[in-house]
Formats: structure tokens, C-alpha cells, sequence
């Protein structure tokens, strides 16, 4: 074989062997690196529960409370989920009421851009952006009525 031959053999067959040595090794690799399910995985913390378990305890259970200071807690929480009920609820309203006197003002400022879109086009194309826009309102007004039903 000439060297030229030999030269060229060797330089197609170098990139062969290394990509092929380096899909084995990450093979290789790879399947030592599964995931493990978070249980397996979950280390204990002073041998009684896995730290993934723990992490989704309210933090005042962690303190671990008697049985007794548990019973006051449980009302104290309680009772903040009641207040927390109540005040969102009164966000939800003040938000209806605010929205329903800015409501006459931002209906008109629609109904002008909608007017001077319309004027842009021609007859035929204001008549079908009509359409588009009666459809729109005609699911809004039914999405409106489902959501006051709920």
C-alpha cells in the first residue's frame, strides 16, 4: 500500500473510531446516570421522614407541636382561611364596582375605534367587519351570562 493510500485510510477511519468510541462512552455513562424516583432519592432527617415528605408540611409543623398546641393552630389556620376567603371576596367585589363605573368611558372609546376602523374600509368590508364585530360581542355576551351562572 503507498503512503499517499495509507494516509488517506487512516484519516477517513480517525473520525469513524472516535465518534463511534465516543457514543460507547457516553452510552457508557449515561446509563449510569438514570433518574431515581424522589422517594429512593429523598434522604431521612434524623431517621424519621424523607426530606421531600417534610418539605411540604406547613412550616409550623416542623416544629413539631404537642397535641394540644396542633388543636390551637388548627383554629388559628382556620380561622385565617376564613378572613383570607372574606377579603378576596371583597377584592373580587371592589373590583366589579370599579370596573362598572370606568366601563361607560372605555365602551365609548371602542365604539369610536370601531367607527373609525369602519370608515377606513370600504362598504363591503365595514359590512363584514360588522358581522366579525356582532359575532364577537354576541359569544362575549354568552360567555358572560355562563360566568355569572357559576
Amino acid at each position: 500500500m503507498e503512503h499517499g493510500s495509507r494516509t488517506r485510510l487512516v484519516t477517513a477511519v480517525m473520525p469513524v473510531v472516535v465518534f463511534a468510541s465516543g457514543l460507547l462512552l457516553g452510552l457508557a455513562v449515561d446509563s449510569n446516570l438514570s433518574a431515581e424516583p424522589p422517594e429512593v432519592v429523598a434522604t431521612t432527617v434524623d431517621g424519621d421522614e424523607p426530606e421531600v415528605e417534610r418539605s411540604r408540611r406547613y412550616m409550623y409543623e416542623q416544629v413539631e407541636p404537642t397535641p394540644e398546641q396542633s388543636v390551637l393552630i388548627d383554629s388559628l389556620m382556620k380561622d385565617y382561611r376564613d378572613s383570607r376567603e372574606s377579603l378576596e371576596e371583597e377584592l373580587r367585589k371592589g373590583y366589579r364596582e370599579l370596573r362598572s363605573s370606568y366601563d361607560p368611558q372605555y365602551q365609548a372609546l371602542v365604539r369610536d375605534l370601531r367607527g373609525a376602523i369602519k370608515d377606513v374600509f370600504s362598504e363591503e368590508q365595514a359590512a363584514e367587519y360588522q358581522a366579525l364585530l356582532d359575532d364577537f360581542e354576541r359569544r362575549r355576551a354568552e360567555r358572560n351570562e355562563n360566568d355569572d351562572r357559576d
